[in-house]
């Protein structure tokens, strides 16, 4: 699966009252669906105005409450509803997930080389962690077996870095070494125990049940009056999303503080470490990932909800992965008699992306090409054309100057995903002098942090691009403005703010109040 998979949407369709699946369709949701032709419930826009502000968190909260009271007629844009704003919390915590390893690989790596008393304890334990979130497990061996041998950690986390060390050897085909680690392991620690697990969760291994053993987790953390850490919260979540147990999952998170860390470390008066769960992030991600596609899936039972919920459906597919079900429901959303023109010009070019995933290359160029000569000048199909092209690692240079043209020729709101396009298209290519100047110009000046004002993706690519170029002051405003609705973000911020007090020569205190 890529996780790199983004679809880019803007703009809203012109649509009438009568057309009301091409209302629903329209990036304005909380504007068209207050339309009186549309039963729409009081919870529903209250949502889709939260929604709209692209606060994800209170909008599924308002929509939640509701669902139970909502009239017949309403359910359908109610699901609809929910799916997109999972959809768009699911794709907001992949964007964080990924540069939180980016970042705590940096951290961590600097943390390790230093050697004496001020050396961290832990920093092996998180580092192999990260090396192994990050798709490395080869390298993350030698980490765990460091902090293994170091007979001065704790025994908790020992058994921790044991379970750790025995995922690594089966992602490296060495299945019977891994049973052979985790049949050793003591597990009366119930965060040692739920990570044991979420290690079979991941392993897929026949005859052990992951969920039981982490409900006993659970109960565990929750008897011994000390709260429950959010190193059990991150495996709860990903044994239950594996397992298809979204509603016990998002019950879990309303009762969980997302910007606990996992430990802290003192290494002296001014020297606080603090260390946190990445997996918690990519774990938030699957999580909203697989809600959006059950409230959307629900939403395709009526019929006046279901060619915007099979657009975005093929949408939350594609994001996760499930590439022959994306193909599937973009396809039958193409064949509608009611989907509006201007959305089914950006379900095609979707639909190309997946052919060339496919391995149909030439025919994906060709579909993308033909859709140009039908629109040349739509901005959002250019930018969505491109962003496909730039993620695909396709060779694009006449879209690319086509997306160029666009963005000196056109101001305003109608031309904002040509510019981020080409900012996200730039800082894939690591030019991020560029890649900032375009996103700068889509930055709003007089609110430049706030969610409620910019595209929150956009952010944090910015964010991105400081962090890349050494302006952490840039980039770490822009997440301390985030983790007010974002809470989980407290990670990519604790690490970041770490890297700038090493690059500064600075105490090196990580703590961010």
């Amino acid at each position: 699966m890529s996780r790199e998979w983004r679809i880019a949407k803007g703009g809203s369709p012109l649509c009438t009252e009568r057309n009301m699946r091409c209302i629903v369709l329209g990036c304005l949701m909380v504007v068209l669906l207050a339309a009186p032709a549309y039963p729409a419930n009081d919870a529903v826009k209250r949502a889709m105005a939260l929604y709209k502000m692209h606060c994800y968190e209170e909008a599924a909260s308002v929509l939640h409450s509701s669902l139970v009271s909502l009239e017949e007629g309403s359910q359908g844009i109610a699901h609809l509803s929910l799916g997109l704003v999972y959809l768009k919390n699911a794709e907001l915590h992949r964007a964080f997930y990924l540069i939180s390893v980016s970042v705590h690989l940096d951290y961590l790596k600097k943390l390790a080389a230093f050697r004496g008393e001020a050396r961290s304890s832990l920093v092996d334990l998180y580092l192999g962690e990260t090396l192994l979130e990050g798709g490395r497990p080869g390298e993350a061996v030698h980490s765990f077996e460091r902090f293994i041998s170091d007979r001065g950690v704790q025994e908790k986390y020992r058994e921790i870095a044991k379970v750790e060390l025995g995922l690594c050897y089966h992602l490296l085909a060495n299945g019977r070494k891994a049973k052979g680690i985790w049949k050793r392991v003591n597990r009366r620690d119930p965060e040692v125990l739920s990570e044991l697990a979420a290690a079979y969760s991941k392993a897929c291994l026949a005859g052990e049940n992951p969920e039981t053993i982490c409900d006993k987790a659970l109960a565990l953390a929750k008897h011994s009056g000390n709260g429950t850490p959010i190193r059990v919260i991150k495996n709860a979540l990903g044994v239950y999303v594996k397992a298809g147990l979204i509603e016990k999952g998002l019950e879990l998170l309303r009762l969980t503080d997302l910007k606990a860390f996992s430990c802290e470390e003192v290494l002296g008066e001014n020297k606080v470490l603090r260390f946190y769960d990445l997996a918690l992030l990519d774990n938030l991600a699957k999580l909203y990932g697989k809600a959006s596609i059950e409230y959307l899936t629900k939403a395709t039972a009526d019929d006046r909800s279901r060619d915007a919920a099979n657009y975005y459906l093929g949408e939350a597919y594609a994001v996760f992965g499930s590439f022959d079900e994306s193909a599937e429901v973009t396809s039958s959303f193409i064949s509608s008699d009611g989907a509006p023109q201007q959305f089914k010009a950006k379900a095609k070019a979707r639909q190309a992306a997946l052919l060339y995933l496919q391995g149909q290359k030439t025919e994906a160029m060709s579909r993308w090409n033909e859709l140009l000569q039908q629109q040349p000048n739509s901005p959002d199909l250019v930018a969505d054309i491109l962003n496909a092209c730039s993620r695909l690692g396709v060779e694009c240079s006449e879209i690319l100057t086509k997306a160029v043209a666009l963005a000196k020729a056109g101001e305003g709101k109608k031309f904002s995903s040509v510019n981020i396009a080409l900012g996200r298209y730039y800082l894939g290519n690591k030019d991020y002098t560029k890649s900032i100047a375009y996103m700068e110009v889509e930055r709003n000046k007089s609110n430049k942090n706030s969610i409620e004002y910019n595209d929150p993706l956009m952010l944090i690519n910015l964010a991105e691009a400081y962090y890349q170029t050494m302006q952490f002051s840039e980039a770490l405003e822009i997440y301390f403005a985030m983790s007010k609705q974002f809470p989980a973000v407290r990670q990519i911020q604790v690490a970041m703010q770490g890297i700038y007090s090493m690059e500064q020569k600075s105490a090196g205190d990580a703590r961010i109040l």
